[in-house]
């Protein structure tokens, strides 16, 4: 198993080797695994297809800078916590950030977004001629500042530094990045369906230049070893409509939970469209962008703007992985497809306990499978057969204005 597992690995890392038609690989997008290759730093757009650009908050802003400038607190903190994968079975997927208000124009914010590889990892890290595997954790970690501005009303846009930092070699930094991306979100109010129960119907454009300056060639070092790697460039492009639907669950009326609370049902539906575009010049042997395309749909309702429930679907194109005839080679991943869901609510904790907690509470969060990246015509090592469960929370704290 150990000799397969690195044989493996070599044909992820070292994809300049040539490969005989009877072998197979995983196909993996990215040398950054972690942070690029859909990472869940929002439980929210985890739960609806991995929508992430048509979604408002800082969590959301490594993909699109422009999506700060749609919360309306002064202050948002939000930390995001996800494990779960079919490759990287114990990968685990911090995140934290803050955002803060300067004025009706200006948004600004902080935040840092990390991959923790598990402990005692079957995986190997090569560089060049350096093969070594490791009972201690490897990490990827990404360190955004960013800001936003409303130009005209409606039209947010953004901008923000990447600062990426891997150690595939553990408490050694093996490749450092600086990356600027770019993104903007137009919000217009339509009144498409001519209904007295519907209100507050409104049509959301949005998109986002990850890594702006189309760097897509890095070298990964350890000690005199030296490895060129992929760094890709997302472009995507997102819509999303939502509607208020008036209700009367009387079912809820003077129960604690849903006091106060109005008798509405807000629907929105979120669609997603991503490309890795080459760039200037091609980064690893055969690297195959044209087939790095990812497709995301999403849909959320918010039962009394209490408690939500979300689902999903999400598909990445993955490049042709070779033949596939049962008995030959090792094992392969096929496109990466599947559905999403999650739930979420809001806590009114400032109301709860009459003032002394500063902030309202939003909750979400995501207990599904994983997204599938097998094939189907080869049998799986046992290892990898048990790892289908998705985890993942998301506490947004809003901060409540004084005045």
């Amino acid at each position: 198993m150990k000799l397969l597992l690195r044989a493996t690995l070599f044909a992820i890392l070292c994809q300049s080797v040539s490969f005989s038609q009877s072998q197979r690989d995983y196909y993996v997008p990215t040398h950054y695994r972690g942070i690029f290759h859909g990472q869940p730093s929002s439980a929210r757009a985890t739960g609806m297809g991995l929508t992430t650009i048509t979604l408002e908050g800082i969590e959301n802003a490594f993909y699109n800078p422009a999506t700060i400038g749609l919360t309306e607190e002064t202050i948002n903190v939000h930390l995001n916590y996800a494990s779960g994968s079919q490759v990287r079975k114990g990968g685990q997927y911090p995140f934290l950030g803050v955002s803060y208000r300067i004025n009706n124009k200006l948004i600004v914010g902080i935040s840092t977004l990390n991959w923790v590889d598990e402990k005692n990892s079957p995986w190997s890290t090569i560089i060049g001629g350096y093969e070594e595997s490791y009972e201690d954790r490897r990490s990827q970690s990404a360190y955004t500042a960013v800001a936003a501005y409303e130009v005209i009303p409606g039209l947010n846009v953004g901008v923000s530094g990447n600062y990426l930092v891997d150690r595939a070699v553990p408490k050694n930094v093996t490749n450092t990045e600086f990356i600027l991306s770019f993104g903007a979100i137009y919000d217009k109010e339509v009144d498409w369906i001519k209904n007295e129960k519907i209100s507050n119907q409104n049509i959301r454009f949005a998109t986002s230049l990850v890594n702006v300056l189309m760097k897509n060639r890095i070298e990964q070092t350890y000690q005199d070893f030296l490895n060129f790697r992929d760094l890709p460039i997302h472009l995507t492009f997102g819509a999303a409509y939502q509607a208020t639907l008036a209700i009367q669950p009387n079912f809820t009326e003077g129960k604690g939970f849903f006091k106060g609370a109005p008798k509405t049902l807000d629907l929105a539906v979120h669609l997603q469209f991503r490309d890795v575009l080459p760039g200037p010049k091609e980064t690893i042997k055969n690297a195959n962008h044209e087939n790095n395309t990812a497709f995301g749909i999403g849909a959320e309702a918010w039962f009394m703007k209490t408690l939500a429930f979300r689902l999903g679907y999400y598909f990445e194109k993955r490049p042709p992985s070779g033949p596939k005839e049962v008995g030959e080679g090792a094992w392969v991943t096929d496109n990466k497809r599947g559905l999403t869901w999650g739930f979420g609510a809001n806590l009114p904790l400032n109301a709860w306990t009459n003032g002394t907690l500063p902030f309202n509470s939003e909750v979400n969060f995501v207990t599904s499978k994983v997204l599938n990246e097998y094939g189907n015509s080869f049998t799986v090592p046992q290892y990898f057969t048990d790892r289908s469960f998705l985890f993942s929370v998301g506490i947004n704290l809003k901060f409540v204005d004084k005045n």
